[in-house]
């Protein structure tokens, strides 16, 4: 087995290089010698948010974005791409955030460099590829100073030697001695307990040279060439070429460096960190673990990890690994580096990030703003947990001084809860995990270092049987819905007619009606209703179709309503259309005591109340366009949840520490409808969720989205930019034109979140309508106020001027009934507030 090198070393006898190359360069080379000369496809990295894939919570590999493919859900239309993906490993069985800093290469965020194959390619031509690249022009690295590890086989997995692999790097010209042989834990790759898997081979460089003594590995080369289920082990009919190889490794030895950290990459991160502190430059020292050195590379890897991680909008608040790295920076900003307050420092190093990275992920650069404006905002969080967690922190300790080596403020927010909770239970005989897990948030690595300091047994047990139990709850709570309908044999729904809208010049649409046939009739418990259930049955049922032009409740919007018609003329009302997820079967409700002769009928005529529909599709456009405009408007932004009705929407955003008044909601309200009578065109494609990485779309936070995905795109052909680009399954107005109109009646914001109702179409002349008649009659009052004589004035007149004011108030407050702009809600509570002043003033004056 081979054994890796942990620590740099004092290099002597280095491998020496003609020209310096540069980390870009070095990262341009593999591109382009993948791309350009061997007829690779580039694809550009994945954020390291991960795209439909809850398994894990940071991107950790090359291979993640291409998943789906490995486990044969989708395609791909090129059969051998290269890339350079961002990776971040903390937690899970990928973590290397404790050995950061304390040795030459280990990082939260590094780069893979990377090619695969789809069928295109077999071992011979991927070991090939991969020698040739490293020991040619420009990186020429001797071959004398490389090493492969080739899969011995295992008896267990019931898999052979991999002689294959063997020849090949025989054939190549690698020497015997440096070709090791080693097991199923070194070379053979797996997804997970089932799924694709398949020996790898590793190349590894002597580095320093040392006669075999200083092994790093450079490149893996995986074979997916099984497929594990079980017990069994299959073959897959073609099998898949996955590749990686660190940039950061790689820029080590092409640079003739001691550590990744000496490479470019993070030289000028430690001169940002020293000309901020002026303490002491970075010398490269290891083997303390209390070093300034190690400080400074910590602080740069986390720097690098965190600048990435916000680019690629990932939120502190819905992921505490990102949030407890910012507040450790925060910390060794502050303890170590004495730079007030940390984050001047943290925000210098996200520009140094964003300068030299930002060729190859543009996004550093265009998000830059946004990544300094979160760690502000992160600061500012953090300095009032100290503050209100200091008090109580100190007391805990001096309870059990045994907590005293925990950091509470990098710990999660129920940290110091959970301690003020163990030290109350202290007879308990075992540490409660699960209840530290569920009820204050703690990681299980916490609990583990709290069970070990306090000297007790932790029940693990409890924790997995009920982590286990919420899982099943969980699975079988989504799995309610679809059980409650016995339609587990009938076909999918095809609801692909929702989309096919007519639109006519004079800006009306038509949901052409479609045939379609009647599947079955299911009743209210959920059983398919046969003709000796008929008497058994109320009114309500729902009608399952092989096909309809009907959209149900999804992504915010409501359902459409419309009508189902028999031959004979009976028309059946449609006020529901649900959607069994696991199955894809529609629902059509109807309630009708007719129902029963559907019984006897085949094809059903299938109309949307267009009406209805283009109720719908202007306020989802709207939405879309708010939206757009908003990220643009603030800093940073996220949507946070939205509801589509007939001409009315309602949107919830997040804000980060950012003010957001009602003068800027109608700041707003003015840029959309600026947008919605530039009469730009509203177009929708269908593209692959790898189609969707590769453009720049707006995703919602934590949205699973199906393999083949729908993009909302309005395009402004004046200055040739897209107002909005966006995933989105609803539908939408063909033209912006359509919308018409767009009228906030509602404004709320609490704490770092805001909401902000509006209508549009007809509702938006109605309201305005409304609120100008609301407006006059405040006029009135303010005009009957202010042209009293104060000299003759009598108590009814008081009291009349009350009674105006007081219905003006009523009439603001019932919004529900009668929408009111914002703009003339602002104006009438400014004259109601000032007439009301002023008829106190008179109560006071004339003492009634």
């Amino acid at each position: 087995m081979i054994k890796l090198r942990f620590k740099p070393l004092n290099i002597n006898n280095r491998i020496r290089f003609k020209s310096f190359l540069s980390s870009n360069e070095i990262r341009k080379r593999f591109i382009d010698y993948f791309v350009k000369e061997n007829d690779h496809k580039y694809i550009k990295s994945s954020p390291v948010v991960p795209y439909n894939d809850p398994t894990i919570a940071f991107v950790n590999a090359g291979m993640c974005q291409f998943k789906s493919i490995l486990l044969g859900q989708r395609t791909l239309a090129a059969n051998c791409v290269a890339n350079s993906q961002k990776c971040i490993r903390v937690g899970g069985k990928h973590n290397d955030l404790d050995v950061v800093g304390s040795d030459g290469y280990h990082h939260t965020f590094f780069e893979m460099l990377g090619n695969w194959s789809f069928g295109r390619y077999g071992k011979a031509e991927a070991c090939h590829l991969a020698w040739n690249l490293l020991t040619s022009s420009p990186f020429n690295i001797p071959a004398e100073q490389l090493y492969c590890t080739v899969f011995n086989g295992d008896e267990t997995l019931d898999v052979r030697s991999d002689d294959e692999t063997l020849q090949i790097w025989k054939h190549i010209g690698v020497n015997d001695d440096h070709i090791v042989m080693n097991g199923a834990n070194d070379n053979f790759w797996e997804m997970g307990e089932t799924g694709p898997c398949g020996p790898c081979t590793e190349i590894h460089i002597d580095y320093p040279p040392s006669g075999g003594k200083n092994l790093i590995e450079l490149w893996n080369i995986v074979f997916i060439q099984y497929s594990r289920e079980k017990n069994t082990m299959c073959k897959l009919p073609n099998y898949f070429i996955d590749t990686g190889m660190g940039l950061e490794r790689l820029t080590m030895v092409l640079q003739d460096k001691t550590s990744t950290y000496d490479t470019d990459l993070f030289s000028s991160i430690f001169d940002i960190i020293f000309n901020a502190s002026k303490i002491s430059k970075y010398k490269g020292l290891y083997y303390d673990n209390s070093s300034l050195d190690t400080y400074y590379r910590v602080l740069a890897d986390h720097g690098r990890m965190i600048t990435v991680a916000l680019s690629d909008n990932m939120l502190p608040s819905q992921n505490h690994k990102l949030r407890r790295l910012i507040r450790k920076s925060f910390i060794l900003a502050e303890t170590n580096f004495k730079v007030q307050p940390g984050h001047t420092l943290m925000c210098d190093i996200a520009d140094e990030v964003s300068n030299s990275l930002g060729n190859v992920y543009p996004e550093l650069i265009k998000n830059n703003e946004k990544v300094k404006h979160l760690i502000k905002h992160e600061y500012t969080i953090f300095n009032k947990l100290r503050m209100s967690v200091s008090k109580d922190w100190k007391m805990v300790v001096e309870e059990c001084p045994t907590l005293k080596n925990f950091d509470p403020y990098e710990e999660c927010t129920g940290f110091v809860p959970a301690c003020n909770y163990l030290i109350k239970n202290k007879n308990m005989k075992n540490i409660p995990a699960f209840t530290l897990y569920d009820a204050f948030g703690l990681e299980k690595k916490t609990i583990g270092r709290l069970a070990e300091v306090m000297g007790k047994p932790t029940n693990w047990n409890e924790l997995h049987e009920k982590l286990k139990k919420l899982q099943t709850k969980t699975i079988k709570h989504i799995k309610k819905k679809s059980n409650n309908y016995m339609t587990e044999n009938i076909p999918k729904t095809d609801d692909s007619f929702k989309y096919e809208i007519i639109r006519y010049n004079n800006e009306s649409y038509l949901s052409p009606p479609i045939i379609a046939k009647l599947l079955a009739i299911v009743d209210v418990n959920g059983n398919i209703v046969t003709e000796p259930d008929i008497k058994e049955q109320g009114d309500i049922v729902s009608l399952v179709l092989d096909k309809t032009s009907f959209y149900c409740k999804a992504g915010g919007q409501q359902n459409d309503i419309g009508i189902i018609k028999t031959n004979n003329g009976v028309v059946f009302n449609v006020t529901g259309v649900d959607k069994i997820e696991e199955n894809g079967v529609i629902l059509h409700h109807i309630e009708s005591s007719d129902w029963p002769i559907l019984l006897r009928e085949k094809e059903l005529n299938v109309q949307v109340d267009s009406n209805y529909r283009l109720g719908l599709m202007r306020a989802h456009s709207s939405i879309h366009i708010l939206n757009s405009i908003l990220n643009s408007y603030l800093v940073v932004t996220t949507q946070l949840s939205s509801c589509v009705k007939k001409d009315f929407t309602s949107f919830t955003f997040a804000l980060f520490g950012q003010k957001f008044s009602p003068e800027d909601a109608l700041l707003i309200e003015e840029k959309v409808n600026n947008i919605i009578q530039s009469a730009v065109p509203v177009k929708r494609t269908t593209v692959t969720s790898n189609d969707l990485n590769q453009m720049n779309v707006t995703l919602l936070p934590g949205e699973v989205y199906p393999d083949e995905v729908h993009v909302i795109d309005m395009y402004n052909n004046n200055d040739n930019s897209y107002i909005s680009r966006e995933a989105c399954c609803g539908t939408h107005v063909q033209n912006t034109l359509d919308v018409i109109d767009f009228c906030i009646v509602q404004y709320k914001c609490l704490s770092n979140e805001c909401t902000i109702m509006a209508v549009t179409g007809p509702l938006c002349i109605e309201a305005r309508i409304f609120g100008q008649k609301l407006l006059e009659k405040s006029n009135f009052v303010e005009h009957l106020v202010n042209s009293t004589n104060l000299n003759n004035i009598s108590s009814t007149k008081v009291h009349l001027m009350m009674d105006h004011n007081n219905q003006l108030k009523s009439e603001l407050k019932n919004v529900s009934q009668n929408y009111i702009p914002l703009n003339a809600q602002i104006q009438i509570n400014k004259k109601i507030f000032a007439t009301e002043r002023k008829i106190q003033k008179i109560i006071k004056e004339k003492k009634m």
